[in-house]
């Protein structure tokens, strides 16, 4: 997990695409609180390693979770999750609220954080659902095969190839077949 270090496109709305990465989901309206003392056995909310969106766009590739808050600050403007590291996560379906989901996320070397923390991603407008079916699709798939899958799509549909121009067999073929024809029955009869 890092903070503050996805590479944006130009106009800043999407992060800037790894190599043979794909995104299935993205979603609007999301709130985000990342408490990283909480883990640590610091106070809960203590203003340092605690990170707080009301509202930003979370989107969901084939190798990481990334949160762009819509209202940034200096301590807080986004962050990226590689899916290996946000585990124990759950869907949580409250009877008043929106769903979240929930979890722990690890730190990744060079990411900007030293410790882990606790994660909340709030869908206050849908869409927890889709989230976590895809991401348990994906670790599923990585589990299969012990790596990060290239691409988590249906093949493409079959498309049959178009006819040849040219539906008569070659000319020498036809030839050949009636010389060696006459050949063998003139031999026998004489």
């Amino acid at each position: 997990m890092s903070v503050n270090w996805v590479m944006l496109t130009q106009d800043g709305s999407a992060p800037v695409p790894l190599p043979q990465e794909k995104m299935f989901f993205t979603q609007s309206h999301v709130k985000l609180v990342l408490d990283c003392n909480e883990t640590a056995g610091g106070y809960p909310g203590n203003s340092e390693g605690y990170y707080e969106s009301s509202n930003g766009t979370v989107i969901l590739s084939n190798q990481r979770i990334v949160y762009l808050a819509q209202e940034t600050s200096a301590e807080f403007k986004n962050l990226n999750i590689p899916i290996l590291n946000f585990k124990n996560w759950k869907l949580e379906q409250p009877w008043f609220g929106a769903n979240f989901v929930s979890g722990v996320v690890l730190p990744v070397q060079g990411g900007g954080l030293t410790k882990g923390g606790n994660l909340k991603i709030t869908f206050t407008e849908g869409g927890a659902i889709e989230f976590t079916t895809i991401l348990r699709n994906l670790l599923e798939r990585i589990g299969e095969s012990n790596e990060i899958p290239r691409e988590y799509e249906p093949l493409p549909a079959y498309q049959q190839p178009p006819p040849p121009a040219d539906d008569l067999p070659p000319q020498a073929t036809t030839s050949t077949t009636s010389t060696a024809s006459s050949t063998s029955s003139t031999t026998a009869k004489g």
